[in-house]
């Protein structure tokens, strides 16, 4: 006989309805169908025929260990049921035959089918079967039957009916994933991101001056110095937009298009195998910015400074025949303490050509393929139009994805 074998699901089931004394099984869940097998052969045996030891949590359930259903089907048909957290590896005795195996999450792959040549059990020795018998919870029949029976090693405790309860409450408020979509996002997440690139530019012209209000201007009844002091306010709405600015955002744009590739609704995705090569150049158009804002920052203080030199002469006559109570109690009553007064306060209220700068950055947010990204149909279908043939086939990604999905599509 073979050492390596395939212990599927349904070869669990199977095992399990032939056997004709006993059943113990150690793993870190199950599925319903092997759970209604061991009622069947609890039913067939008798009390204490049928021993299970699992991993009751909600964390095994939404990994895909194994159905949480499944547990409590065994619980209320009375199958003894013991609990050792963190259990991994799986055993399986069914009369003198046995075999361990690994079982793997469903978040990670689909169960084995019968006809796959992938191996995931030994075959144990009766010899293996005897000292593995030791270290699982006994067989116990008849009048010597005692649920309330110490084991030493695995399954030393048994499943009480408060586990079972808080950890159906744990899945019903964070319910495991739709596990066929959730290993496909592992298959898809290998190969692109989404990435949101967005550049704040230039954008001074909305940025209004305002006096500040211990400037008496608002109460003046000159009409003519109100238009004058508003025009001077003005100034920065004939501040050019710089054309290294200008290439800056071409440069930006062109990234976008040879980088980042629409897929519909969802966004644009990259490539992770060129995110180097697109952080590289996008670190270039960043010093390129930086640049350009040094030199803007030059052009915007010079401005500045032409407003506030051309509004003082007029706001220190205003003060000057209208003294706010600051400057009555601080200031001499001359145009010249004036005059400071009304730059002091200006400085106040007034952007710095570096504030005036500071918003302007280029944006950039990755984000990984996700679950709900593969809930939308049209997602899957723009990557498999835009992206290259011949990117997708050293990828692998349609065979991948066909794999990860497992037999049946929902």
């Amino acid at each position: 006989m073979p050492l390596f074998a395939t212990l599927t699901n349904e070869r669990i089931c199977q095992e399990i309805e032939a056997s004709k004394k006993h059943v113990i099984l150690a793993a870190p869940g199950i599925c319903v169908p092997v759970a209604k097998a061991l009622q069947h052969a609890h039913q067939r045996l008798g009390q204490g025929a049928v021993q299970v030891v699992l991993d009751v949590s909600a964390r095994v359930t939404r990994l895909g260990y194994g159905e949480h259903a499944a547990v409590e089907m065994l619980s209320q048909a009375g199958v003894m049921l013991r609990q050792h957290a963190g259990l991994r590896i799986g055993a399986l005795i069914c009369d003198d035959a046995g075999w361990s195996f690994a079982t793997s999450p469903s978040l990670v792959e689909a169960d084995l089918t019968a006809d796959s040549e992938a191996f995931n059990a030994i075959t144990l020795t009766s010899a293996q079967v005897m000292v593995l018998r030791v270290e699982l919870p006994p067989v116990i029949k008849g009048e010597n039957f005692s649920p309330a029976l110490e084991y030493p090693v695995v399954g030393s405790e048994p499943v009480e009916e408060a586990t079972l309860c808080k950890v159906k409450r744990a899945l019903e408020i964070a319910p495991p994933q739709q596990f066929d979509l959730a290993r496909q996002t592992q298959v898809y997440a290998a190969l692109i991101q989404f990435v949101e690139l967005t550049f704040e530019g230039f954008n001074i012209q909305s940025r209004r001056i305002q006096l500040p209000k211990t400037l008496p201007l608002i109460a003046t009844q000159d009409k003519a110095l109100k238009d004058r002091v508003t025009a001077s306010l003005k100034v920065l709405d004939k501040v050019e937009k710089p054309k290294a600015l200008q290439e800056v955002t071409e440069k930006l744009e062109e990234l976008r298009q040879a980088y980042l590739v629409p897929v519909g609704q969802a966004g644009r995705v990259m490539l992770k195998s060129k995110r180097q090569s697109f952080e590289n150049e996008l670190t270039k158009i960043e010093k390129d910015l930086d640049d350009c804002k040094e030199a803007l920052k030059k052009d915007l203080q010079e401005a500045l400074n032409k407003v506030i030199d051309a509004i003082i002469p007029d706001l220190s006559r205003a003060v000057m025949a209208n003294p706010p109570s600051r400057f009555r109690g601080l200031f001499l009553a001359t145009e010249e303490s004036a005059a400071v007064y009304v730059r002091e306060e200006l400085a106040k209220s007034f952007p710095t050509a570096e504030e005036l700068v500071f918003g302007m950055k280029i944006h950039k947010f990755y984000k990984d393929v996700t679950y709900e990204t593969l809930k939308n149909k049209d997602f899957g279908e723009r990557v498999m139009k835009e992206i290259p043939q011949s990117v997708m086939d050293g990828a692998l990604l349609k065979e991948e994805v066909a794999a990860k999905a497992g037999p049946v599509m929902s």
